[in-house]
C-alpha cells in the first residue's frame, strides 16, 4: 500500500459517531489537554492554530511554552509544533526556528527524530468524526508529553548551561545603548539584505557575534546558529 491509499484509509474509515461540527474540535483539544497536560492552559485560537502554553521562570525570564496546534476539517489532518519562547513577540510566531533562545519545531520530527518525513507521517490524521478524531487528538497530546516535554526540559537546562547563552545574556545586560535606535537601524539593514540576519552590518551586532565566536568548544551545529542567536539576544535587549 502506497502513502496515498495509507492516507485514504486513514481519513475515509467509518466510524459510528458523529460528524464533526465546525467549532467542536476547540472543546475536544481543551479536554483532552486538561487530562494529559494539566500545566498547560488553552492560550488563543490566532492564526488559524490552537495554542496551548506553559510558562517557567528561569533567571529573569520567563520562558512561554508552547503547543502549536492546526486543524483542518477539509483536509482531515492536523499539523503540530512546538515552541520554547524567551522573546514573547514569538509566542505566535508560525516560523520554525533553530536558534538557541526561540527555538520552534515540529513535533513529528521530534518524534521520528529526523528532519525529512514523508506526508503520511508529516501529519496527524483523522476521518471528520467525533470519535476517531478525538482518538487522533489523544495520540497528539501523549506524543507531546512523550516528547514535546523533554524538548522543553533540555531546552530549560541549555539556557542554564549554554556558554554561547551565557556569554550572550552578559553582553546585553551590560549594553548601554539607545534601545529604539537600535532596534531601528537593525530593522533598517534587514530590510536591505533581505531580511537575511548574516547581512546585518551593525557595529554592535558584529561585536556581539565575534564575543559568541570566541566561546570555547564551539561545535559546527553552534556556529551555525550563532548570527542568529546574536540577533535573538540583540531583541531581547530592546524589547526587556
Amino acid at each position: 500500500m502506497n502513502w496515498i491509499d495509507k492516507i485514504k484509509e486513514l481519513t475515509t474509515k467509518q466510524d459510528k459517531s458523529p460528524e464533526l461540527k465546525k467549532g467542536e474540535i476547540k472543546q475536544i483539544l481543551i479536554q483532552t489537554a486538561s487530562e494529559f497536560l494539566p500545566d498547560f492552559e488553552f492560550l488563543a485560537y490566532k492564526n488559524g492554530c490552537y495554542s496551548f502554553q506553559r510558562q517557567r521562570q528561569i533567571n529573569n525570564f520567563t520562558v512561554y511554552e508552547i503547543l502549536h496546534v492546526i486543524f483542518t476539517l477539509k483536509d482531515k489532518n492536523f499539523a503540530c509544533s512546538i515552541s520554547s519562547i524567551l522573546n514573547p513577540n514569538y509566542i505566535f510566531s508560525n516560523h520554525y526556528n533553530t536558534g538557541f533562545l526561540n527555538p520552534h519545531k515540529d513535533l513529528k520530527v521530534l518524534k521520528h527524530n529526523s528532519g525529512a518525513l514523508n506526508i503520511q507521517d508529516a501529519y496527524y490524521f483523522h476521518n471528520g468524526q467525533v470519535e476517531t478524531t478525538t482518538k487522533t487528538v489523544m495520540e497528539i497530546f501523549g506524543d507531546f508529553k512523550k516528547y514535546g516535554l523533554p524538548f522543553l526540559d533540555k531546552q530549560i537546562e541549555s539556557i542554564k548551561t549554554n556558554e554561547i547563552v551565557k556569554c550572550g545574556f552578559e553582553y546585553i545586560d551590560k549594553l548601554q545603548t539607545d534601545k529604539d535606535k537600535l532596534k531601528k537601524e537593525i530593522a533598517e539593514e534587514l530590510n536591505k539584505g533581505g531580511l537575511l540576519v548574516p547581512s546585518i552590518k551593525h557595529p554592535i551586532y558584529i561585536d556581539l557575534k565575534e564575543k559568541l565566536f570566541s566561546v570555547n568548544g564551539l561545535t559546527k551545529d553552534d556556529r551555525r546558529v550563532i548570527s542568529k542567536t546574536a540577533h535573538e539576544l540583540l531583541e531581547i535587549y530592546w524589547t526587556r
